[in-house]
């Protein structure tokens, strides 16, 4: 499963470089007096690179998977500032594909519309999304769209996307995602709909409102296999795997002399799994130093809430993370969303009494953490003593919890923001907080609007702020998504 099977070339990555550079304000315009005309299929291995790619450092400070104390960061401390509107960039290479590629390529540009506007509104609330990427029509202000009206539009898209995909439409060339597949096409229909499921999850706070539907739309998909397959197993994973034969296709962190140095376990996630005896401690985490390895007692972190200084302290009696996560070029795939997730999913959808039909919530809540631990290859016995924990077991009392509990720990260096997304919906784990996170002891609840935004596109970006926030961009604001 792991094996590094796709091939990407320095010319590709060169060509998407070219095709993808950042454009200030771009996602308002593309200059119709320079037009250019993307290949499909370069365009998609570049957004793939983008969307796929995405074991970034920073979203496992933010969910406490780990801790960093090389200098100040605005993820460590919770002290936030801006966030980023590049997904608008990578979205205006989505707009070129679908231009100019076959059905297949317009079903996939929906999927990343859905994906890379989800991502960019559970960042900052309203966000544009029916006016966006519509400078070519003369549109260079777009209007600011309520999150509700945006994933109605979202989940509207991914229902197109599914329906659209067929193999009669012509090959999807370019995919270093399901290339090579004997059905390309039957994967993306599996990983789209997984996807919509973890959207409809994500609004469960408005799980009661007539015009999201979000419990019928959930048994649509579940009591309808052939129209809406799903994943299978971990052989289905959407996931971006790596390899040692082109120049640009090494794992996010390998070589990263700071994750090397000045990183470690955090001390909480450490004591969930210690608690659980979870095996999965041994992949993620090295012993103290001078400690046996795989032995429970021989792991610790650093508590997230503490100053730079003191963590700086404490980092010697605590556990780095594992070492093949900066010194393997290939490591493991880096999942975008995997089955693993897809069962937790399900199983939190049975426990929250939305569908029927589609077994326990235990065998599902069973399912999501098996395919956790066989993706670090630990399968067997060690999986049928976990699953008998006293603390892992599953209990209908304490479902939701437990569900939350162990997507939080497959998450650990994949899926991007998702398990800071998933603690901010659920509340679960509790996030460490103290005098070296700033914010008055908060965790954020989301970005501030870029900057820019306020000359660029002032009076909506300003209604959009006074709508949501009483006038007050802050990171402490509540969205509608989690209200």
């Amino acid at each position: 499963m792991k094996k590094a099977t796709h091939y990407i070339t320095f010319i590709t990555f060169s060509l998407i470089a070219l095709l993808s550079s950042c454009h200030k304000n771009a996602y308002y315009q593309i200059d119709p007096d320079n037009p250019s005309v993307g290949d499909p299929a370069l365009l998609l291995t570049g957004i793939q690179i983008s969307v796929f790619n995405i074991t970034h450092t920073d979203y496992s400070y933010v969910d406490r998977h780990l801790a960093y104390y090389e200098r100040t960061s605005e993820s460590m401390t919770y002290n936030w500032g801006t966030g980023s509107y590049n997904n608008y960039n990578i979205l205006r290479n989505v707009q070129e594909m679908a231009k100019n590629g076959n059905d297949n390529y317009k079903a996939l540009a929906k999927f990343f519309r859905a994906v890379l506007f989800s991502q960019l509104t559970e960042t900052f609330g309203d966000i544009p999304y029916s006016e966006a990427l519509r400078g070519h029509e003369g549109l260079a202000t777009p209007k600011y769209d309520s999150q509700k009206e945006i994933y109605l539009g979202l989940l509207a898209e991914l229902e197109e996307a599914n329906n659209m995909l067929s193999s009669a439409n012509g090959p999807i060339t370019g995919d270093i995602i399901y290339g090579g597949r004997p059905d390309p096409v039957l994967q993306w229909k599996k990983l789209i709909n997984a996807f919509r499921l973890r959207l409809l999850i994500h609004l469960s706070k408005k799980e009661n409102d007539p015009d999201l539907n979000i419990k019928q739309q959930f048994q649509s998909i579940i009591s309808n296999p052939t129209k809406y397959p799903l994943m299978n197993d971990n052989n289905d994973n959407g996931q971006i795997v790596y390899n040692t034969s082109a120049t640009n296709n090494s794992y996010p962190t390998f070589q990263h002399i700071s994750f090397a140095t000045s990183v470690s376990m955090e001390k909480n996630f450490v004591n969930m799994l210690k608690d659980f005896q979870d095996p999965r401690l041994f992949s993620f985490a090295e012993p103290v130093s001078g400690r046996p390895a795989n032995e429970f007692s021989s792991y610790d972190g650093v508590d997230g809430g503490l100053t730079l200084a003191e963590m700086q302290l404490t980092s010697a009696s605590a556990s780095r993370i594992k070492s093949r996560y900066h010194q393997n070029q290939v490591n493991e795939p880096t999942i975008f969303l995997g089955y693993a997730e897809q069962e937790f999913l399900i199983a939190e959808a049975i426990e929250r009494g939305w569908i029927s039909g589609a077994g326990t919530a235990k065998q599902h809540y069973d399912n999501g953490i098996t395919a956790s631990m066989a993706f670090y290859n630990i399968t067997g016995g060690d999986v049928t003593t976990y699953l008998s924990n006293p603390g892992v077991a599953y209990n209908s009392a304490t479902g939701l919890s437990q569900i939350a509990k162990q997507k939080y720990i497959a998450f650990f260096m994949n899926s991007g923001r998702e398990a800071f997304f998933e603690q901010r919906r659920t509340g679960i784990p509790t996030l460490s907080v103290g005098p070296g996170t700033l914010n008055n002891g908060m965790v954020p609840k989301r970005w501030r609007y870029p900057a820019n935004e306020f000359t660029i596109n002032k009076e909506n970006v300003e209604d959009a702020v006074n709508r949501q926030f009483n006038g007050n961009d802050n990171i402490n604001s509540i969205m509608w998504l989690i209200q």
